[in-house]
């Protein structure tokens, strides 16, 4: 019999299997290839209807796999292990009626095990091990002899031949785990290496993108301060205009829309200190309860007729946090988003543990579809008609800068969880 190793360097799962599909047209036609050299150069007697019988089976399961191509996400680790068995089942099968173990290609049983063992998890990796090994195991002691066709005598050599068959027997099963254990090792470092390097890259994507952020938003700060400020002061001479007129419904909103450009004022203050200040990072170390209570403070001036649900679940003294205001901002524009889609009903539940803090956020709007969810905090987006997502992506990037983590998902019967989780410090 004649096979081929194929190229098993880590590539799309689509790629794989198309190398697979590749690799077993090749080994099918060299098996029959073989088969007919023996029967009519070598002279010897096969059992040809078995034989037949197999490769017809793969090729039609070869043909069958073909459909599998058309869909790429049902083409899982687990779906490319059952065609490595197949070729596993196959290969002793023809093994069994053509010598077995004497056979001397029968060590291509190691050729399915090595593409496990460079492609698949640990997992699929020693199941194979196991199953080939079996394999081996079996044609060395039932199999169909290969004999002359004139001279129906078991062609070997006597005890000695029996020894050696039986020495590549236990050297196959040691080579089997060692590739199990080395190159499947060393093929899953190289995945985690390959996983970290990508994550890496979209990280310094990410931050490439906010820097860029943070220069326009400096730029803003500075052009619109001077035009907040020329309202700040018109809005103050009609209030007292209309103070003076008695009008006191209209200076009542006046007063409120000066508070909101006093507001805007400061936040654009604040990013003009943030750019400019080396130290902007650092702050005060606070209880995390007292903390939040301050978060949820300047929350509300915004939203005053919000109604707040807050819980406070930790055991035992609540753990310190540094004070950082681009977390504040993060925690403000989560809870902002809960107001705007569920303005009757918002609920925030602290809890702790000795080396975690957890914050989550309810609300009971309409939710958000599924595949948006997969988006969030990725790339720019909004699950609004209008805006680009600024504050959920800075908010994301915000958090994983602080070691720590932030999850959306559905709540039932209706509304999102934000699920906020920041270390504690040492």
């Amino acid at each position: 019999m004649i096979t081929l190793t194929a190229n098993t360097t880590t590539s799309a799962p689509g790629e794989n299997l198309k190398r697979l599909l590749s690799l077993r047209a090749l080994n099918i036609s060299g098996q029959l290839i073989a088969i007919l050299t023996t029967i009519y150069y070598l002279e010897m007697a096969l059992p040809v209807k078995p034989l037949a019988a197999i490769l017809v089976g793969q090729v039609i399961w070869s043909v069958s796999t073909l459909f599998l191509l058309k869909d790429s996400s049902r083409i899982t680790d687990e779906a490319f292990f059952y065609q490595l068995i197949s070729d596993v089942v196959a290969l002793t099968g023809i093994l069994y009626f053509t010598g077995g173990a004497t056979n001397p290609f029968a060590w291509f049983l190691l050729v399915p095990h090595s593409i496990a063992a460079t492609l698949l998890s640990q997992r699929y990796v020693w199941l194979m091990a196991l199953l080939t090994s079996l394999s081996y195991s079996l044609i060395v002691f039932y199999y169909q002899p290969l004999v002359h066709i004139n001279n129906p005598v078991e062609v070997e050599a006597g005890g000695h031949f029996k020894d050696h068959v039986i020495g590549m027997w236990i050297g196959f099963l040691l080579s089997i785990f060692l590739l199990a254990y080395f190159v499947a090792g060393m093929a899953q470092s190289l995945r985690k290496r390959n996983e970290l390097l990508s994550t890496m890259k979209e990280r310094m994507f990410r931050d490439e993108r906010l820097i860029a952020l943070g220069t326009l938003a400096t730029g803003a700060a500075h052009e619109l301060g001077t035009p907040l400020g020329t309202m700040d002061v018109l809005a103050h001479e009609l209030e007292l205009d209309f103070q003076a007129a008695g009008d006191k419904a209209a200076s009542s909103k006046l007063s409120i829309l000066q508070g909101q450009i006093k507001r805007c004022k400061k936040v654009l203050s604040t990013i003009t200190e943030r750019a400019t200040s080396e130290k902007y990072d650092s702050g005060q170390l606070l209880a995390i309860d007292e903390y939040l209570a301050n978060v949820v403070a300047q929350w509300r001036i915004s939203n005053l007729n919000v109604p707040l649900i807050e819980k406070v679940k930790g055991v035992g003294n609540a753990p310190k946090l540094i004070t950082d205001l681009a977390l504040t901002r993060a925690l403000i524009n989560v809870l902002d988003n809960a107001a705007r889609v569920s303005p009757e009903y918002v609920k925030l539940v602290l809890s702790w543990t000795d080396s975690k803090i957890h914050i989550r956020i309810e609300d009971r709007g309409c939710g958000i579809d599924e595949a948006q969810l997969l988006k969030l905090g990725k790339h720019m987006m909004s699950s609004k008609d209008k805006g680009l997502g600024l504050g959920v992506y800075i908010t994301q990037a915000t958090l994983e800068r602080l070691g720590g983590s932030i999850k959306w998902e559905n709540h039932q019967p209706k509304g999102v969880c934000v699920s906020i989780c920041i270390p504690v410090i040492a």
